[in-house]
């Protein structure tokens, strides 16, 4: 797993842009639209963009969303996060703190 082929991921961390990949492949092979996905989500189309999405814009996920994921999409956390790297001291669990497009000061 390396995640510095994943640069232009650069807000999320490799196990979220992971998880928002799943998201998506789920919601699809369930054959539910973005309305559909995002009713079952209780989140607007709009928010459900911006969970799925894995480029520098979008939102972070919460714990209540991969509880609801778990429950509606009837899969584990194990199939949302995929395998995962035994160090937990990894960058694959960092979430990098860059801001993107500020210039220094």
């Amino acid at each position: 797993m390396n995640t510095m082929s994943h640069a232009q991921f650069s807000k999320f961390s490799p196990i979220t842009v992971a998880v928002k990949k799943n998201v998506r492949h789920l919601r699809l092979k369930a054959g539910h639209s973005m309305i559909e996905g995002a009713r079952l989500l209780g989140v607007s189309r709009k928010q459900l963009e911006d969970i799925e999405t894995i480029r520098n814009y979008g939102c972070h996920l919460d714990l209540e969303l991969l509880a609801k994921l778990k429950v509606i999409y009837g899969t584990s956390l194990d199939e949302l996060t995929g395998e995962l790297p035994v160090d937990y001291y990894s960058e694959y669990y960092a979430r990098p703190r860059k801001r993107l497009g500020s210039k220094p000061r």
